[in-house]
């Protein structure tokens, strides 16, 4: 029986912390075991992927359980499953849990996430630095966006408040 973690649950369902316990007392969602000294809750998967709030397919399903295990491929690959069901705020929280082990691809999503500023506070400097993180990885997209950032046309929208065409 395959189990995940509490936050990968209330991040895949879009309930509360609250909510999951509840439904844990109430015996709708199965806790795995007890968890040991500094580890986390496991709930049964299957349960968990009942509350979706995700349009799901099979093969997404060994995305979330490798996510739930830190891959930073299937964190970044969890992410844009968020942003394509328009949940970016869930979507920002794969996206850094990839990038803090410095997966290119999530850098630079997190990058423009800071310069953009609707999801998260803008902070130009943060988004700065993810995408030279990723440019530095050799990943084209954030190389191409470190150079028109520095472009006079790129000035102009760092200074102005319109950035979604990044």
């Amino acid at each position: 029986m395959a189990a995940i973690s509490l936050k990968t649950a209330i991040s895949i369902s879009g309930l509360s912390r609250r909510t999951i316990w509840r439904r844990i007392e109430d015996g709708c969602l199965t806790k795995i075991c007890a968890p040991k000294k500094g580890g986390m809750t496991q709930l049964n998967f299957e349960e968990v992927l009942s509350l979706s709030c995700l349009p799901l397919k099979q093969e997404d399903h060994a995305v979330i359980l490798a996510a739930d295990q830190g891959d930073a491929v299937a964190q970044c690959d969890l992410a844009l499953l968020f942003l394509t069901a328009h949940r970016a705020r869930d979507a920002v929280f794969w996206f850094d849990q990839s990038a803090q082990q410095s997966y290119a691809d999530a850098m630079c999503f997190l990058g423009r996430f800071c310069l953009m500023g609707k999801v998260i506070p803008r902070n130009v400097d943060i988004g700065i630095a993810w995408l030279n993180h990723a440019a530095a990885k050799k990943h084209l997209v954030a190389q191409s966006l470190i150079w028109f950032l520095q472009t006079a046309r790129g000035r102009q929208l760092m200074d102005g408040q319109d950035l979604a065409m990044l």
